[in-house]
């Protein structure tokens, strides 16, 4: 009998594991969701330009819009292609929404070896909007 009550005590004593393993889970899914929004505002494929005298970014507005430039001319924005009318089509829309459309911040993240044709198509867009609050990423070594 001694052996019974001390098996018994045993399985008294067990953790239940299944409810860890949701919790494991769900801290699993946070971790890959929170990751992936971080990524998609920087595009990893594009290589900036050097800028040695250009001016660091110290705190960066949250509601900047990222737009990533590669060397073939395709844009992205938060990890989404866009064309240069959906591109002026976002922006009219985030003017049009915005509290103070004017002092939205603008970053493009041009490949140092995109043509200029890319670049100035970027631009137009944006002037089409009349947002003017644009600024150039670059790599300062």
């Amino acid at each position: 009998m001694a052996k019974k009550t001390r098996l018994m005590t045993e399985e008294a004593a067990s953790v239940p594991i299944s409810s860890m393993i949701d919790i494991v889970f769900l801290l699993i899914i946070f971790f890959i969701v929170t990751a992936t929004l971080d990524k998609d505002m920087q595009d990893e494929s594009v290589l900036l330009a050097d800028a040695p005298n250009g001016r660091p970014v110290v705190k960066q507005d949250p509601r900047t819009i990222t737009i990533n430039l590669r060397m073939d001319g395709s844009m992205t924005i938060g990890g989404r292609a866009m064309t240069g009318p959906q591109l002026t089509a976002l922006l009219e829309d985030v003017k049009r929404t915005a509290p103070d459309p004017l002092s939205i911040p603008i970053v493009i993240r041009g490949d140092r070896q995109v043509q200029y044709y890319y670049g100035a198509k970027v631009l137009d867009a944006i002037k089409k909007t009349g947002l003017y609050k644009v600024s150039l990423a670059g790599v300062q070594e």
